[in-house]
């Protein structure tokens, strides 16, 4: 079946039709398959024993009538009334009964019936079974004997509601509508669960896959099942396709990236060699050489910087995970950053230092928090300082830096954090920056379940603000 709206429409009918089929099974069964027939059974074998029974009363009444009088019949009566549990009526010629009790209309009509037509007769109600026959006296006085007993609708354990049980109340719903309703539900749920099983199952693979795809495995495929045919099959497949086009395309890359850097590095290696040689024959030849060797150091930097985004942008983290002391990783940090900056007229201020150990890579954290500070450094105005703060919560590491430079117009403070974006193209380029540091330890600290968010103070300035898990 290709279609997959086919497949669920077709699947709902026929899981309806089901359903219904099933439905209709247990009603014929119940009124006239073989349980109708066995309830026909029990109904006549309950007539002919009332009537037996009536019958065998009904010559002792007669007896009783004529030797005791009304009296006795009336006491005799009431007595068989209470051993069997049923109501018996002795009705005289004029229809009316000798214990002048009020009788239903159906037991009247029925006598009467009988008595007209001279021969035994009964009605089956819902409740009740109800016979009525001729009787005579010696001397030829009509009368007419009418019995009734409870009919036996279900097994005597379901009689009594009082002594129901829950599950038997359920079942035994009024008008007897409770089991087909439970077999309907049952069946309709049985079949709704395996088609949404069926329908899912593929969706959640797909969605395996596509989660490890997002971690980095670009080796993550749909497992393909070949006798399904339908949208989700095509798409697994287009799936599939995509992903190995990308890790091919993230193969070539790397493998890219890894020979441009290995090409670039050598000829830097051999122009850094060539500027000291002529550094020791042409003195006079110094400021040139000096420049070149400053433009070689930026170029070294920023292919190192392209390899590790590269590398963190893919996810793709081969530093071993550890226990970091971050207060000590910071001070470490800002001693090295102090001692470069010594002639620049700027300074670094730890305001709030407290103790906070994470789990992960101490090298990507040293990377992220050393681009930041620098780039605090780097922009803060001159006999001012980078302020830093480290506080500890329940569940999160705040890191804070703040520098007193111009700050960043406000619909570019997430795009500092893209690689290559200049906020302003000739500073950048004069200060030094290649526009990769903050991208870096953004992605550093995404890697780690953190995140990295800028703003500008009041008073002017940056401040930059790192969140870390515990």
């Amino acid at each position: 079946m290709r279609s997959l709206f086919c497949k669920i429409f077709l699947s709902f009918l026929l899981i309806t039709l089901l359903a219904s089929f099933t439905t209709v099974m247990i009603s014929y069964l119940a009124q006239i398959g073989p349980y109708g027939q066995f309830k026909k059974m029990v109904e006549r074998n309950q007539v002919q024993a009332l009537t037996h029974s009536l019958s065998i009363t009904g010559l002792a009444a007669v007896k009783i009538l004529e030797n005791g009088g009304k009296k006795a019949l009336i006491a005799y009566l009431q007595e068989v009334e209470k051993q069997h549990h049923s109501k018996i009526f002795l009705l005289q010629d004029d229809s009316s009964s000798y214990s002048n009790r009020s009788m239903p209309q159906p037991t009247i009509d029925l006598a009467l019936s009988s008595r007209n037509s001279h021969d035994t007769q009964h009605n089956i109600t819902e409740t009740e079974i109800i016979v009525a026959f001729p009787l005579f006296t010696h001397d030829e006085q009509e009368m007419t004997l009418v019995g009734s007993t409870a009919r036996i609708v279900r097994p005597s354990v379901f009689v009594d509601e009082k002594e129901k049980k829950g599950w038997q109340r359920i079942l035994f719903l009024r008008h007897r509508f409770g089991l087909p309703v439970i077999v309907v539900f049952l069946i309709a749920g049985i079949g709704c669960y395996l088609l949404a099983r069926s329908l899912t199952a593929p969706i959640r693979d797909l969605r395996k896959a596509t989660q490890q795809m997002s971690k980095g495995d670009y080796s993550a495929r749909v497992k393909i099942l070949k006798r399904r045919r339908d949208e989700i099959t095509d798409l697994g497949h287009d799936f599939n396709t995509m992903a190995e086009r990308t890790q091919s395309l993230l193969t070539s890359q790397k493998r890219l990236l890894r020979d441009i850097s290995h090409e670039l590095r050598s000829p830097l290696t051999r122009q850094n060699l060539a500027v000291e040689l002529a550094r020791q024959r042409f003195s006079d030849a110094e400021p040139y050489l000096a420049r070149i060797e400053k433009e070689s150091g930026r170029l070294n930097e920023l292919i190192d910087q392209l390899l590790i985004l590269t590398r963190l942008e893919g996810n793709i983290d081969n530093s071993a995970k550890e226990t970091v002391e971050l207060h000590t990783l910071l001070n470490s940090i800002v001693h090295d950053a102090d001692f470069e900056i010594a002639n620049q007229n700027k300074s670094i201020e730890m305001q709030h230092l407290d103790t906070a150990t994470i789990a992960g890579s101490i090298e990507l954290l040293r990377r992220a928090l050393e681009n930041v500070i620098r780039n605090g450094l780097r922009y803060t105005a001159a006999g001012s300082a980078v302020q830093i703060t480290l506080s500890k919560s329940v569940d999160f590491v705040t890191i804070i830096v703040r520098d007193y430079g111009p700050g960043v117009p406000q619909e570019n403070l997430e795009q500092i954090f893209k690689p290559f974006f200049r906020v302003a193209e000739a500073r950048e380029r004069d200060s030094g920056g290649t526009g990769i540091g903050l991208a870096i330890a953004k992605q550093a600290i995404s890697m780690h379940g953190g995140s990295i968010v800028a703003k500008n103070a009041a008073k002017g300035g940056l401040i930059i603000e790192i969140h870390l898990p515990l």
